[in-house]
């Protein structure tokens, strides 16, 4: 049953949306000068700014999907500051978000919300700015599933409190085979 969900969701991931096989690697020092160049260094964490800047880095979003992402960005980055963070620390996240946004995923943002949810497949142990951007795109309308294969103790440590995901509870399940991966799933079909 596990399997079969699993291939299913790859195939619509694959079909209408992104696979992470692994972590997003951090932008490089490419991508963070080409950021710099069409953005500039200015930073603030409120969301006419993060709006504003989306309008320019992602023009295909609508007027909806942005102000959904430049929300749902908003409120990460004010949880992080809840949370004690420095400006840097907050400007670093912000960073991260708009080159993953830009990089990574935006093949589907300007698909967000739309009726068909676009499918997000991430397997590997997520970072807390991975976990924080699977929660801004959650946020402003696709769907996302973690694949855990190592166990759900190291995501467990991130988020305690289940506020950024939903466990999927499958009735009898097993841990993962030992060579488990969505690599040797794609060789296998």
């Amino acid at each position: 049953e596990t399997q079969a969900f699993i291939r299913e969701y790859y195939d619509a991931a694959r079909k209408n949306g992104v696979i992470v096989d692994g972590r997003i690697p951090n932008p490089d020092v490419n991508q963070l000068a080409y950021f710099s160049e069409m953005l500039g260094t200015d930073f603030r964490p409120d969301r006419a700014f993060l709006d504003q800047r989306l309008r320019s880095w992602l023009p295909r979003m609508s007027d909806g999907q942005r102000g959904a992402v430049a929300a749902a960005m908003d409120a990460t980055l004010q949880d992080l500051q809840r949370r004690g963070k420095t400006e840097s620390i907050l400007r670093n996240a912000y960073t991260k978000y708009m080159c993953w946004l830009y990089y990574k995923f935006e093949r589907i943002v300007n698909r967000l919300g739309e009726e068909k949810l676009p499918k997000i497949l991430y397997e590997g142990t997520v970072s807390i700015y991975e976990l924080l951007l699977l929660s801004v795109i959650s946020g402003a309308g696709a769907d996302v599933v973690l694949l855990q294969v190592q166990g759900d103790v190291a995501y467990q440590q991130l988020d305690s409190t289940g506020a950024y995901s939903r466990l999927l509870p499958v009735e009898n399940g097993k841990p993962f085979p030992e060579n488990y991966s969505l690599k040797n799933m794609r060789q296998a079909m």
